[in-house]
């Protein structure tokens, strides 16, 4: 199915599952909702009405170089979802660099949500950056590189640090335990047909901003559910979250558990929204 938004713009959207109204918001940025789907959500059909959302520029909607992929304009893409689905409340579930764009959905319209699920999730992607730096840093066995507190210099120092780690075949651990859980994803990821907002990421300045001064506010319960070893995101970063109304959850992984830990995250997501059903 495909929402056009208010700017002429084909979402690919599906929904899945019976019960509580749920939205789900990948990472990337420039990934998509197939995977989640297919590694995990497919379990969770019993407790969820999941609407599976590929944002703008992403996997199989449309989206074009000059098109708009600020964080606002993503805000507003699911807001225009929702109301399209005539979805009332909901919760909404995000991973990664997915937990920006649904901590500013909950910041403005928090009066829709029954709940927020953060999966392995950053506020602040240059934080996420430095963690990335200093992992791969250990995993190639070099000396630490300060991180620069600019921001071209610090995406220069990680494109050079990602560059060492994909030559050695070691980037896949920042993310994951298992190499075979990698080549999953990676299979998958060929299927991809739209790569505009991944390949504009690094332009849009607004993606970079520190985002955990949002949380402050936001009183909706709130599930936040770290990995002990997410180097992606960095493993004490959920500790700046402010959100008033919050459980953090940890697993013993790194930063995908909807494919390397998913029956342990479907278990900690199903006590949470125990108290919606």
């Amino acid at each position: 199915m495909y929402i056009k938004t208010n700017d002429n713009i084909n979402l690919y959207v599906n929904r899945e599952g019976e019960g509580l109204d749920c939205i789900y918001v990948h990472g990337g940025p420039g990934a998509w909702s197939k995977d989640f789907e297919k590694f995990c959500g497919i379990h969770m059909n019993d407790m969820f009405n999941i609407t599976y959302l590929d944002q703008r520029g992403c996997g199989r909607s449309e989206g074009e170089y000059n098109s708009d992929y600020s964080i606002d304009r993503l805000v507003e893409d699911i807001e225009e979802v929702r109301v399209k689905l005539n979805i009332q409340k909901f919760i909404i579930i995000a991973h990664s660099f997915g937990g920006i764009i649904a901590t500013s959905y909950a910041s403005k319209y928090g009066e829709n949500l029954e709940g927020i699920i953060l999966i392995n999730c950053t506020l602040d992607f240059k934080e996420a950056l430095k963690s990335q730096i200093k992992e791969g840093c250990n995993l190639l066995g070099v000396d630490q590189i300060e991180s620069d507190t600019n921001l071209q210099n610090l995406i220069c120092i990680w494109k050079k640090v990602v560059f060492n780690l994909v030559r050695y075949n070691m980037y896949y651990m920042l993310q994951f335990k298992n190499i075979s859980n990698y080549e999953k994803l990676e299979n998958l990821d060929k299927e991809i047909l739209n790569t505009k907002m991944s390949e504009l990421a690094f332009e849009n300045k607004n993606y970079f901003i520190d985002y955990t001064y949002l949380t402050k506010s936001i009183n909706i319960p709130t599930l936040i559910i770290t990995g002990s070893e997410d180097y992606a995101v960095g493993i004490n970063h959920h500790e700046s979250f402010e959100f008033k109304n919050s459980i953090i959850k940890t697993i013993n992984g790194r930063h995908t558990p909807y494919i390397e830990d998913s029956s342990k995250l479907i278990n900690i997501i199903k006590d949470f929204v125990s108290v919606f059903i």
